[in-house]
């Protein structure tokens, strides 16, 4: 299903009425499907569908460190990626030698090697540590006789930086694989993984939103049990999206596509 189809969906079950005239709904929808596909991928039992993908970085000669990329959320692995030999023609995807650096905790990497210019070459060791960039509200300067402006103001945010040692010796094409932030459904992304395989989960997490902005989510609300069922049904489809998976994945009983068997209650011998 995509986006105006799982839309419509919610507004008939929700008995939102279909001509949008429910201006406080439509503030509603992308924190809505927000909410619905994160508590999808943050599932532990459906963890394999968070996406899993990998994200470029370059990392130059003699530096140590490189920012990662804003949409990643986690780090499985980083493998640097150098041509076999000098003179072999760049060929994309061809050519590379890849080396896997060990990854180890930040304190670990500075007892490893506490100089990190010292002796560059290929990196060893990586570490993965959080960088905050606080806010800042800095007036542009102006001259003299003008009208003052308001200042400019720069949020605080977060990032992600990834340390080897030793320092990279030569350039090196990064390959950050994780936890990559999906795009959630919307106007502009208007079919995801979930929408397209799953879309009666997403209706079923989407429901137990709604029903909080229809304020039934309490024992004092209007329809106490309505959460509670949405609730109950998500579970349920939960559960099988889950089987479904593992069978996909061969993970049924000697790595196959098979479900476990029920076990066969043999009768008592007298």
């Amino acid at each position: 299903m995509n986006y105006d189809e799982v839309l419509s969906a919610l507004m008939t079950l929700g008995a939102i009425p279909l001509n949008s005239e429910d201006s406080n709904f439509q503030k509603l929808v992308p924190a809505c499907f927000a909410y619905a596909e994160s508590r999808i991928y943050r599932e532990p039992d459906l963890s394999f569908l968070a996406t899993d993908a990998t994200e470029l970085v370059g990392l130059t000669a003699l530096t140590a460190e490189v920012a990662l990329p804003a949409n990643v959320l986690s780090v499985r692995s980083i493998a640097l990626s150098i041509k076999s030999s000098p003179l072999d023609p760049p060929v994309p995807g061809g050519n590379k030698r890849r080396i896997y650096p060990q990854r180890v905790s930040p304190e670990a990497l500075d007892m490893i090697w506490p100089q990190p210019g010292f002796k560059p070459g290929p990196p060893k060791y990586y570490s993965i540590r959080g960088l905050r960039h606080p806010p800042v509200q800095s007036p542009d300067p102006l001259p003299p006789g003008t009208q003052p402006r308001q200042p400019v103001y720069t949020p605080e945010s977060f990032a992600l930086i990834a340390r080897f040692a030793p320092a990279a010796d030569r350039n090196y094409v990064g390959e950050v694989f994780g936890g990559i932030q999906a795009l959630h459904l919307s106007e502009n992304n208007p079919e995801t993984y979930i929408s397209l395989n799953y879309p009666e989960l997403l209706i079923a997490a989407s429901m137990v939103y709604i029903t909080g902005y229809q304020r039934d989510y309490g024992a004092a609300s209007d329809d106490p049990q309505r959460a509670v069922s949405w609730e109950a049904q998500y579970q349920t489809l939960k559960a099988g999206v889950a089987v479904e998976q593992a069978k996909l994945r061969g993970e049924g009983p000697g790595f196959t596509a098979l479900s476990d068997a029920n076990i066969a209650q043999q009768p008592r011998s007298p």
